[in-house]
């Protein structure tokens, strides 16, 4: 009887590793939402808010497995220029959609984050150490896509003038027991399949869940493009859109910062 029992609890305990070794590997789909936020100086007062869009969203994947974690562009999304006409034919709005592929790569066990991005047709590989963010957990519960999800708040301080601090709020999950999340967002006591930016500025949220796939092949360091810091990477941002409001005047800017 003894025998019978001390097998039945290696069996439980057998499938409870396997379980849980296999929740520490998979792929998570999300959506992102990004509110647009236009500072206009229209010719001869127009009121150009109608043709402007309120928000554009793109779909994202995350892959995980054991200390890296890579979250990429998914295939379906749609790209190209979007053009916006007013009603008489007299203006037209012409908003650019950088193709650029976005990649982030994070290295919990090196302490690495790897991302790749690009600007005006020219790809950028950003390598710095992985900070230890200072999330505060709130105690707040809810449900999410099935799993039971807990809050955490963080506040990140602007780095250059043109930003904005940011209040961030993710909803994680500690039954996937990774410290993994989308773009930089990361080492909560579980997954993050929800996260906010300043509300609504900005919004992540998972949309599939899949813990019964090897991922491996997915999870490979970005190599693409020209090494700078985040500080030179801000910089020739700034320089290039210097250049671009001289060449074009003050009719009109955009900001989406």
């Amino acid at each position: 009887m003894k025998n019978n029992t001390l097998l039945t609890l290696l069996l439980l305990l057998t499938i409870s590793l396997t379980s849980l070794s296999a929740q520490k590997a998979g792929k998570i789909k999300y959506t992102e939402t990004i509110k647009m936020e236009f500072d206009i100086q229209a010719p001869d007062g127009m009121d150009l808010s109608s043709m402007l869009p309120e928000s554009t969203s793109f779909n994202k994947e995350l892959f995980f497995k054991n200390d890296q974690s890579i979250y990429v562009d998914a295939k379906n999304n749609e790209s190209g220029d979007v053009e916006m006409e007013s009603d008489d034919g007299s203006f037209k709005i012409v908003i650019q959609m950088d193709e650029a592929e976005e990649i982030f790569h994070t290295d919990l066990k090196q302490k690495v984050l790897t991302q790749q991005t690009g600007f005006m047709g020219k790809d950028f590989l950003i390598v710095e150490a992985l900070e230890q963010p200072k999330w505060k957990l709130t105690g707040e519960k809810v449900k999410y896509l099935g799993y039971e999800c807990m809050k955490a708040e963080m506040q990140v301080k602007a780095q250059t003038d043109k930003e904005k601090d940011k209040h961030i709020i993710a909803w994680f999950a500690p039954s996937i027991p990774v410290q993994v999340g989308p773009a930089h967002y990361n080492q909560l006591p579980g997954a993050i399949l929800m996260l906010s930016e300043n509300g609504d500025k900005r919004e992540i949220r998972a949309t599939e869940i899949l813990l019964d796939i090897d991922p491996t092949e997915k999870i490979k360091k970005p190599t693409k493009g020209k090494k700078v810091s985040s500080a030179e990477f801000e910089k020739i941002i700034e320089e290039k859109e210097k250049e671009l409001k001289e060449l074009h005047g003050e009719g009109i800017h955009i900001n989406n910062h």
